[in-house]
């Protein structure tokens, strides 16, 4: 997930410069420690939201659930006092509420399963940390052996790496502009059918008022006849 992501690029590109040019590598070990655990830190403020993301979807989700079964209900009792109209209102009322149940399941699983991953990582950064802080003496030694090999290194790698990044991100900026152009086009063309639509949808909707009316209806007329 980007959030670790950019903590591991934090963590790794400490690692490389304040290692680099420490005079004292112990005392740099200490500090590089201390921002792994600031940025891990910030990583769980990030799990933190996300995750109560989720369960506010999922309240939001089970609300709409049950405020469609208590609006079938109530169109049951207008049936009962013998008010039609207002059971269809409250038939209507349901589905607008099921409607939204509907278009929130998917997004609730779907950060539900985000959630389980960031918590994944997030242990796995925390593990890593634990593992880096017992290894903090072997560090100091490892840097300091390689200090020796590093002054017959070129720092031209480095350079063509970050160059090849750049226009890596130069390509994907034009990609991105040529969408945006394409959904404007497409966004355009599309507003000349929306009012259709509405109507399409409306009559959709009375559609499934109307038959959940009768179905109800046929559901009052067999509590009716099983109660004789």
């Amino acid at each position: 997930m980007g959030i670790f992501s950019r903590v591991s690029d934090i963590i790794n590109a400490n690692v490389s410069d304040m290692l680099d040019r420490a005079e004292d590598p112990e005392k740099m070990v200490k500090l590089l420690i201390y921002e792994m655990e600031e940025q891990i830190g910030k990583a769980r403020e990030g799990v933190t939201k996300a995750v109560a993301g989720e369960k506010q979807l999922e309240a939001n989700l089970n609300k709409n659930r049950t405020l469609a079964a208590e609006w079938e209900g109530k169109a049951g009792n207008a049936l009962e006092h013998g008010d039609e109209d207002l059971a269809r209102k409250c038939l209507a009322r349901k589905k607008e509420h099921e409607r939204i149940a509907d278009q929130l399941q998917p997004q609730w699983e779907k950060a539900r399963q985000t959630s389980d991953v960031l918590r994944s990582d997030l242990r796995r950064l925390e593990e890593k940390l634990e593992e880096a802080i017992r290894r903090r003496d072997s560090l100091i030694a490892r840097q300091m052996a390689a200090e020796a090999q590093k002054e017959v290194q070129g720092i031209a790698p480095a350079f063509d790496k970050l160059e090849r990044s750049f226009s890596k991100f130069d390509r994907m900026e034009r990609k991105v502009e040529s969408m945006e152009a394409e959904a404007a086009a497409v966004a355009a063309v599309s507003g000349l059918h929306r009012e259709l639509d509405k109507e399409y949808e409306q009559a959709l909707k009375e559609a499934e008022v109307d038959s959940e009316l009768a179905a109800l209806k046929l559901k009052m007329q067999k509590k009716s006849e099983d109660a004789k």
